[in-house]
């Protein structure tokens, strides 16, 4: 591939990332019109093959990827990854304003992806090896299956809502952008990255040097917004052997003497470890800071991973960082006499600034949010693991473990639900869940009613609730209940599967067979008459 001048990539490159911003609204717009389309294709169902054996969209785009970044390098990161549209584009906006967000190295954090890669896709798999348990077979889900199908009438099935969706843009794409330079989420942070990073190692898709005409300028380096010694490289390999090196192709169009191309040659595997090239490098941090920013941002993780299961892995990654970067400016506030933040001066001459004294106090509300974090985050965890552990008790009918377990779930759920910033659906049905096999199960009774009113549409609750006021013998309050179960379903026109209209057949004969040994017939015959379906219909 041959150099274009300077700028002349950036323009195509440009229009590729708009275009895959396009194909999204397009396969949106499909969906909205046809009613079922191609499922989103999400990166992480690799996860859902790997561990399910389910072959999802996601998991045959994730290997198409592989393959060309095995072949060509790594092309896909720069030319089509919708986050690195982001963050080019903030790091643009940002220029056009006149800031340029400095890079930041730190030693420690380039090891995150790698752990991301391993914990994501890598640990599971150990998991299962020492547990003995068999791969699953693999398959392919019908589009009547619920989540993992190739085509569905849920476009929103697997993705996060709009709220969590913005937030990990401007976390990942613009804050991490402004305080830690361009491309930081793709150094510190991206599983995939280090995915490809690998991929790219194998590649024979390199940036190469064009006979002689490299004189060492530097000007490749001095545009490469992976922050990579092009020139250097260049003059030791002849080549660019980082598999950091995303192929935009920058330093091709910014060489004056047209002295590099992209091209085939022999795979770089591990040159980039060698002596010779990885001489020391500069960073950003000390030793002690960065131990600091490592300790944070592992604090972070944990406490934010899973959040009132509303904070996903990729975005408590990109806050853990931010908070890692911040902490050590606050360590340095009490360190020198001169501190930068970016391009915003926190303190000069020994004095905090106005936005020193801000930052200041940012830094320690956010410092209280995240031990908050913490103590809900610790309760969610002892919570689910102590409800998975009553269940399987359950399993066994093992009654004495069920009397032990269920106060101590309870105990710990009730602490997120009162202290919590957020009641989640998903809290509120594992409270149910542990009230109903307590010595109260009327206990239930609140946190069922709440899953009604937040998710109309979904019978389980409506289920549990009149199955708990029946054996209470609140038999008007349960007929309430299935009464207005067939009324949301009805107006809804939901198509619910075999399985879950016998439950609701189920519950009614039920209540009708209590309200009858009261001598209540009428009640009972009228209750079967206006039940909107028949297990068979």
């Amino acid at each position: 591939m041959e150099p274009r001048g300077r700028g002349g990539y950036g323009r195509w490159r440009a229009a590729s990332l708009l275009a895959v911003y396009v194909l999204m609204v397009v396969h949106i717009v499909h969906w909205r019109l046809s009613g079922r389309t191609l499922a989103p294709v999400e990166l992480n169902e690799v996860m859902y093959t790997l561990e399910a054996g389910i072959v999802t969209a996601g998991f045959v785009f994730m290997t198409l990827a592989m393959c060309s970044v095995s072949i060509f390098g790594r092309f896909f990161c720069s030319w089509g990854c919708h986050i690195l549209a982001i963050e080019d584009g903030s790091a643009w906006l940002l220029r056009q304003a006149g800031i340029r967000p400095k890079p930041i190295r730190s030693r420690l954090l380039l090891f995150v992806p790698s752990g991301a890669l391993f914990y994501m896709f890598v640990w599971p798999q150990i998991a299962r090896l020492i547990d003995g348990r068999a791969a699953p077979p693999w398959r392919i889900m019908s589009p009547e299956e619920p989540w993992g199908s190739f085509v569905t009438d849920d476009f929103w099935r697997n993705l996060p809502g709009p709220w969590i969706a913005m937030s990990t843009f401007l976390v990942c794409g613009v804050a991490v952008v402004y305080l830690l330079g361009s491309r930081s989420f793709c150094t510190y942070v991206c599983p995939y990255g280090a995915a490809f990073a690998i991929a790219d190692r194998f590649a024979p898709g390199k940036i190469l040097r064009v006979g002689s005409a490299c004189d060492g300028c530097g000007a490749c380096t001095a545009v490469c917004k992976s922050n990579i010694l092009v020139h250097q490289e260049i003059r030791v390999f002849g080549k660019v052997v980082s598999p950091a090196c995303l192929k935009d192709l920058d330093c091709v169009a910014a060489c004056p003497d047209r002295g590099l191309k992209w091209g085939f040659t022999r795979p770089a595997l591990f040159q980039s470890w060698s002596q010779r090239e990885n001489r020391a490098r500069r960073f950003d941090v000390s030793i002690g800071e960065d131990l600091l920013m490592a300790g944070v941002f592992i604090a972070g993780v944990l406490s934010l991973r899973g959040l009132y299961d509303v904070i996903p892995f990729l975005l408590s990654l990109g806050i853990s960082l931010l908070l890692a970067w911040m902490s050590v400016a606050a360590w340095r506030l009490s360190r020198r006499s001169r501190v930068d933040l970016s391009h915003v001066s926190l303190k000069k001459f020994g004095c905090l600034t106005l936005m020193g004294r801000a930052f200041v106090a940012l830094v320690f509300a956010l410092g209280l949010l995240v031990c908050h974090s913490a103590f809900i985050r610790w309760h969610e965890v002892q919570g689910q693991t102590g409800l998975d552990r009553l269940r399987e008790a359950i399993a066994r009918g093992d009654r004495q473990s069920i009397s032990n377990l269920v106060p101590q779930v309870i105990g710990h759920l009730e602490v997120c639900d009162r202290w919590g910033f957020v009641r989640s659906p998903q809290l509120e049905q594992r409270l149910a869940s542990a009230h109903e096999w307590s010595e109260t199960p009327l206990a239930a009774e609140p946190y069922l009613r709440r899953l009604m009113e937040r998710q109309p549409a979904e019978p389980e609750a409506y289920l549990r609730l009149s199955g708990i006021l029946t054996s209470a013998q609140r038999l008007d309050a349960a007929a309430a209940v299935l009464v207005a179960l067939d009324e949301v379903v009805m107006g809804c026109e939901l198509t619910l599967a075999t399985p879950v209209r016998r439950r609701i057949w189920a519950a009614h004969v039920a209540l009708s067979g209590h309200l009858r040994q009261e001598g209540r017939e009428a009640d009972a015959d009228q209750l079967l008459s206006r039940v909107w379906t028949r297990p068979h219909q």
